[in-house]
């Protein structure tokens, strides 16, 4: 664990640089080196996605019990998104902004399926947070 946080320790301070230093090298109209900014930001990001992708796997493999935990939680999501997608609506969208309207069926039908998703999601939340302060309140 020591060494997980000399790691975040060293990547804080490269982020830190990478970010102040085109600003701290410039004259009084300072012009970031967005590029290397955004590089860095996509080097994160893979980084973190690599780490939530590949660090479970390791973990079941050193406690395949846990795995079926995992599955659970994740065959419920999935319920939960085919309910929304079930639920959702493709009917194309006029605004008066844009004339010809939204009318790619996938399209809204994907955004509204997340809309729905969230909307489950907030409820489960709300919902979980008054039963479990009504169930301290009665114990």
């Amino acid at each position: 664990m020591k060494y997980l946080s000399i790691i975040r320790i060293v990547l804080i301070v490269i982020s830190v640089v990478v970010v102040a230093v085109p600003f701290m090298t410039q004259g009084s109209a300072p012009q970031p080196e967005v590029d290397t900014m955004l590089r860095w930001t996509y080097a994160m990001v893979g980084l973190g996605l690599a780490s939530v992708i590949l660090l479970p796997l390791f973990n079941v493999a050193k406690n395949p019990k846990s795995a079926i935990r995992s599955l659970i939680g994740l065959a419920i999501v999935a319920v939960v998104v085919l309910v929304a997608y079930s639920l959702s609506d493709a009917t194309p969208i006029y605004t008066p902004g844009n004339p010809e309207g939204y009318t790619d069926a996938m399209e809204l039908k994907l955004s509204d399926t997340g809309l729905i998703t969230t909307y489950i999601a907030l409820g489960v939340a709300v919902l979980s947070i008054v039963v479990t302060e009504a169930y301290k309140l009665f114990k």
